[in-house]
C-alpha cells in the first residue's frame, strides 16, 4: 500500500470488493456502491456507511479480532515460523472473517496490523506452502489462495483453532 493510500475491502457470500487510492477516490466509490453494499449486508436505507479503513470483512463484524486470535496461539520462532504465521493468517481471514480466498495483500495486511515484519519474499513462501508442502490450494484467480484440506488439518491441530 502506498503512503497516504486509503483501502476499502468488503467480502460477503462470494462477493469481494476492493477500492484503493486517494481518500477522495475511495469515498466516491463508496458513495457509488452504497446501495449495493447495503443490500449485500441485508440493510435498508438506514444502514450505516461502510468505513474506508475496514479490512476485508464479511457482513457482520469478525467474531474475534486479529490481535486476540493471534495472541491466543503461540507460534514457534526460527525455521518454519513465517510459514506458520502465513497459514494462521489465512485461517483467520477465511474462518473468522469469512473470506473465501485470500490474496497476498490480505496476508500483508495481517502482518501490518500486528506490527510484525513482512516476509522478504511472500510470493516464494506461498509457492512453497502450495507446491512443496501442500497446505495451500490455488484460488479461483491467479494470486488468490485458500487452505487445502491438509492445511486446515495442520492449522487446526497445531493451533487448536476449533
Amino acid at each position: 500500500m502506498a503512503p497516504g493510500e486509503t483501502v476499502f475491502r468488503f467480502a460477503a457470500e462470494g462477493i469481494d470488493l476492493e477500492f484503493a487510492g486517494s481518500e477522495e477516490f475511495v469515498e466516491k466509490q463508496l458513495a457509488r456502491f452504497q446501495p449495493f453494499l447495503r443490500h449485500a449486508v441485508g440493510g435498508g436505507d438506514s444502514a450505516p456507511a461502510a468505513s474506508p479503513a475496514a479490512p476485508s470483512a464479511p457482513s457482520a463484524a469478525p467474531k474475534e479480532s486479529l490481535e486476540a486470535f493471534y495472541a491466543a496461539r503461540p507460534l514457534r520462532e526460527g525455521r518454519g515460523a513465517i510459514q506458520d504465521r502465513i497459514l494462521l493468517f489465512i485461517h483467520y481471514l477465511q474462518h473468522v472473517q469469512g473470506k473465501r480466498e485470500v490474496s497476498g495483500d490480505d496476508i500483508v495486511w495481517c502482518f501490518q496490523q500486528l506490527g510484525i515484519p513482512e516476509p522478504k519474499n511472500l510470493h516464494n513462501a506461498l509457492g512453497i506452502l502450495k507446491r512443496k508442502i501442500g497446505h495451500l490450494q490455488e484460488g479461483s484467480k491467479r494470486g488468490l489462495y485458500s487452505l487445502s484440506p491438509e492445511g486446515i488439518t495442520y492449522v487446526e491441530g497445531r493451533f487448536r483453532t476449533r
